[in-house]
């Protein structure tokens, strides 16, 4: 287990809401002094006696870069006092196109972000429309290109498919425009309907059809080949990478089920409680722990310094643990580590899994693969697969 943790930190600030996002934000700016006031309070009051070491720290939201330059480098400052933050710590800022000129872009270099990831989500204008997005092409050409122009080269664009009315010849058009920029990192999700969003609502009225799951998995399909053969890694579902370099450090950690600290209104932390041996002399771990902090951002500003700690927190029982590995692993291509899962679980992967690895295997959906570390991976048909095949993982959890 790794003593190293990831720091996120969520900045639940938008101009506007997208359609599809569930993510907790605001639209009221005028909270922000205090919310960043209120979050190096957080950071601070969790810190402990102790230094944990971290290895990311990831701005995400909303829209970070909504944050004033002079708070970002007080947050920052904030996590290097309170965490022995590692001299080769990969640090994430998610920015919206339409919120950032070039100063703001060379300033966040030089504070020492080293990894962008620019919401693009589409370079086509009718998706733009759909997904509610406040920027134009145009603005994400000119972030990217600004984003080159003051040094970045760890730059990674999000994009969406399965859109309504989403074409093959759509989202082709997409990871074209994307690949000619010719950033590290791109990130492809499959449209989902999440409940309560303004698209979910539009799709239950008939306002427009989705592409049925065979158009879907085609799409899955067709992306990985096409992006494998530029040179990217198909390495988690939705994400590809120009070489194991360029992977996302802070997600694979979510991935590998390593503890994380999360800071701010909605969000999430993951650890393992201690306990000490009964020697008393070196602490053991237990039972991982999720916790979350309120999504209520006036009601995290009144929390702190009244009060510290998350909102609500979890201990996730042997089954939520064996699921979690099971799911987790195997959205990439590495795979789920079989001896990590015995060793938490007591279990034997392949001895509990028997018919099901056996069924896979014969229809050519996964395989054991060998090496340094024994592993069960899901091939890329798998994959276009996941939720199904986890359904049946889970059937075998009791």
């Amino acid at each position: 287990m790794s003593d190293t943790v990831s720091v996120y930190i969520h900045v639940p600030f938008c101009l506007k809401k997208c359609s599809y996002c569930d993510f907790y934000s605001t639209h009221t700016l005028s909270f922000l002094p205090a919310y960043v006031t209120s979050l190096q309070r957080e950071i601070e009051s969790r810190a402990g006696q102790v230094k944990k070491k971290a290895g990311t720290i990831y701005f995400g939201g909303g829209t970070p870069s909504l944050l004033p330059l002079e708070d970002v480098e007080k947050l920052l400052k904030t996590v290097f006092t309170c965490y022995q933050v590692s001299q080769n710590a990969e640090i994430t800022f998610e920015v919206n196109p339409g919120t950032v000129d070039e100063l703001y872009l060379a300033v966040l270099k030089k504070l020492g972000v080293n990894r962008l990831s620019i919401g693009v989500q589409s370079f086509d204008a009718g998706k733009i429309k759909v997904l509610n997005r406040i920027h134009t092409i145009e603005q994400s050409i000119e972030t990217i290109g600004l984003a080159k122009a003051v040094g970045f080269d760890n730059i990674g664009l999000d994009l969406i498919y399965g859109t309504p009315g989403e074409t093959r010849e759509k989202w082709m058009g997409d990871l074209k425009m994307a690949l000619g920029f010719r950033v590290a990192h791109l990130s492809c999700y499959m449209l989902t309907l999440e409940s309560g969003t303004p698209l979910q609502a539009q799709y239950e009225k008939g306002l427009f059809h989705l592409p049925d799951q065979d158009s879907l998995a085609d799409l899955f399909m067709a992306t990985s080949t096409f992006l494998g053969r530029q040179g990217y890694d198909h390495y988690e579902i939705s994400n590809f990478a120009r070489g194991s370099q360029n992977r996302s450090r802070h997600n694979s950690n979510y991935w590998q089920m390593t503890p994380y600290d999360g800071f701010g209104p909605s969000a999430h932390s993951f650890d393992f409680l201690r306990k000490q041996d009964r020697d008393g002399r070196e602490p053991s771990l237990a039972s991982p722990v999720r916790s979350w902090n309120l999504a209520d951002v006036k009601g995290y500003i009144q929390a702190f310094p009244l009060r510290g700690g998350p909102g609500e927190r979890e201990v996730l029982s042997l089954r939520q643990q064996m699921l979690e590995r099971v799911m987790l692993g195997l959205r990439t291509s590495d795979g789920l580590d079989m001896a990590a899962f015995e060793k938490m679980s007591g279990q034997n992967f392949l001895t509990l899994f028997a018919p099901l690895v056996a069924r896979l295997e014969s229809q050519g959906l996964g395989a054991v693969l060998s090496g340094p570390e024994s592993r069960f991976s899901l091939t890329l048909s798998g994959r276009a697969r996941l939720d199904s095949i986890v359904e049946a993982f889970a059937d075998r959890i009791l």
